[in-house]
């Protein structure tokens, strides 16, 4: 996905390298329609440019297993939690595990923001030069692809056999626990991303999930969270 490219050179370099690594599907937003100069940068990738999918972030993101945030701007500091990030390799070994994948490539002038971070499974960083860390995003793509491709050649990983809206209505019952106990911001999205965590990496059957959906379900009634709701 393509979070609102401001260059059409880039959506065209984009597609091309999609090709390059046999990638057909396409997600842009902030666009109504593709830049007629992105057909000529993407060479012979045009459908895949004519049958790309403009909507939103939001609305992308729920066709998917696991969403994969991409930044410059990123940190190894614990301490630093939304843009705390992993090596691409460290992140793709938990997303092979599952059936739909999303990557997502930020602006190509600001990149992606804190809220747009927050709402994916994991946030990955290139290694660059601190003296120049911001790769182009067409750039950045050919190196991701060539990674998940040569480990997805090599590895039969099991699939995680958890349900994404499960997985999402436990971040939704844990939003409201936090929210109704104040956490501070930092520490609130620290829990709730060791959950999305565990929910996506570390669960191998449906049943686990459901124990811990329930659990937190009667930790909502026992706050009367929805009661307040109303």
């Amino acid at each position: 996905m393509l979070v609102e490219p401001e260059y059409g050179i880039n959506i065209g370099y984009v597609a091309r390298t999609m090709a390059n690594f046999g990638i057909q599907d396409l997600i842009i937003t902030g666009r109504k329609k593709i830049p007629k100069i992105a057909y000529k940068f993407a060479s012979h990738a045009g459908d895949i440019l004519r049958n790309a999918k403009l909507m939103s972030f939001d609305e992308a993101l729920k066709g998917f297993d696991y969403r994969i945030a991409t930044s410059a701007r990123a940190s190894k500091n614990w301490r630093t939690v939304i843009r705390r990030s992993r090596y691409p390799e460290e992140s793709f070994e938990n997303a092979l595990k599952h059936e739909n994948v999303l990557l997502i490539l930020g602006r190509d002038t600001t990149g992606l923001t804190n809220e747009e971070i927050m709402k994916c499974d994991d946030l990955i960083k290139i290694p660059t030069s601190e003296k120049y860390p911001a790769l182009n995003i067409s750039h950045s793509l050919a190196i991701l692809l060539y990674i998940w491709s040569t480990m997805n050649k090599k590895t039969n990983v099991k699939k995680i056999n958890v349900p994404r809206e499960e997985v999402d209505a436990l971040i939704d019952y844990i939003e409201k626990i936090v929210k109704n106990i104040k956490l501070e911001e930092q520490r609130s999205y620290r829990v709730i991303k060791l959950y999305r965590e565990i929910a996506l990496n570390k669960l191998d059957d449906e049943r686990d999930m459901l124990t811990l959906l329930g659990f937190f379900r009667d930790i909502i009634n026992a706050l009367h969270i929805n009661d307040k709701a109303k």
